[in-house]
């Protein structure tokens, strides 16, 4: 009898726990997230709230895959095999141009400033666009920073079709810079430079040109849903949203023991690079002076716009999408006060 009491109590004790805390697999909502690229410094911030339980507070189930490029973390999530994603936003913008009725929306900017760059050794005297004419120039297929360097050489007044274009996959790029295959290669600043430093060169041996120097100061990575997730629980996109910036700001109080995340998916990951790496994004990319005033996430509405309609006409796009169709303001944080 004694042991029946007994047995009725861990019962009660274990449903009331059940009903009360979202930590049960049955009651948690899956998420499938794709990265924008491959396990990175940038991955830390997400690995971060995944592995303090953030996620499962929310209620989610979240499951984290690296891509080949934001073309990619894009076409996943439109597809709904993921239901959220990482990805560059003016990749997302010119997805939504050309298929608006499957196309995801950003629903939190974590990047108040772009990071795609054209990356160079200093020896081939590459200082401005304008001496890329002539130059071969390398860059993946589906990652931001190759699908917006056509807008790039636009937006600075040099023509397409004036340097030679190579497509090479991005996990070879900063390779065939360094045994000078290619001349330069297109990658986010943060992603290119930590490769080659990693291979014993020094900032002084390398030349970078933001692409937001000359023109082209866009929005980029940013959190994306699938629009049956937007539609069908918009909760679980809060909470995804509230939890993955947890980690970010954990990630900024102290971006050691976030960097350690990464070596723990793999441990052939150089974990020194990687915390100098997630230092440098967080300070140049992320923790901008309008996002220390406003927080991170915070946007300017006129700024997207003009964004939109700058890549629009960098890209040739058909027609701008409005705002509302690769942004919903629904899950950004309010604003610092």
């Amino acid at each position: 009898m004694k042991y029946l009491r007994g047995l009725k109590s861990a019962v009660a004790f274990a449903v009331a726990i059940g009903a009360s805390c979202p930590a049960f697999a049955a009651d948690l909502i899956p998420i499938k997230f794709s990265l924008s690229f491959s396990l990175a410094a940038d991955a830390a911030p997400y690995l971060l709230a995944l592995e303090r339980g953030y996620f499962r507070e929310a209620g989610l189930d979240v499951t984290i895959d690296p891509s080949t490029g934001s073309g990619e973390s894009i076409t996943r999530v439109a597809s709904g095999v993921y239901q959220m994603g990482s990805a560059d936003f003016a990749t997302l913008v010119e997805f939504a141009s050309r298929q608006p009725a499957v196309s995801p929306k950003a629903v939190l900017v974590i990047y108040d400033r772009g990071p795609q760059a054209v990356i160079s050794l200093t020896e081939s005297n590459i200082k401005t666009p304008a001496d890329l004419v002539g130059k071969t120039v390398g860059g993946g297929a589906t990652d931001g920073p190759a699908r917006m360097f056509p807008a790039f050489m636009t937006a600075a007044g040099v023509a397409k079709d004036a340097v030679k274009w190579r497509q090479i996959s991005p996990q070879i790029r900063d390779s065939m810079l360094l045994t000078k295959q290619i001349d330069a290669v297109v990658g986010n600043d943060y992603t290119s430079w930590f490769n080659l430093k990693a291979r014993g060169l020094k900032l002084s041996d390398v030349r970078i040109l933001p692409y937001a120097d000359f023109g082209l100061d866009v929005y980029s990575n940013s959190i994306i849903a699938g629009p049956a997730l937007l539609r069908d629980h918009p909760d679980a996109v809060k909470g995804f949203v509230d939890a993955a910036l947890r980690g970010w700001r954990d990630a900024v109080a102290d971006p050691k023991t976030a960097s350690l995340t990464l070596m723990k998916r793999d441990k052939l990951i150089d974990g020194e690079i990687e915390l100098e790496r997630l230092v440098f994004l967080l300070d140049t990319k992320v923790m901008t002076p309008h996002a220390k005033q406003h927080g991170i996430g915070s946007i300017d509405p006129k700024r997207m716009e003009q964004n939109i309609g700058t890549i629009t006409e960098s890209f040739g796009l058909a027609a701008a999408p409005a705002v509302s169709v690769v942004y919903d303001p629904r899950f950004a944080p309010a604003p610092a006060k």
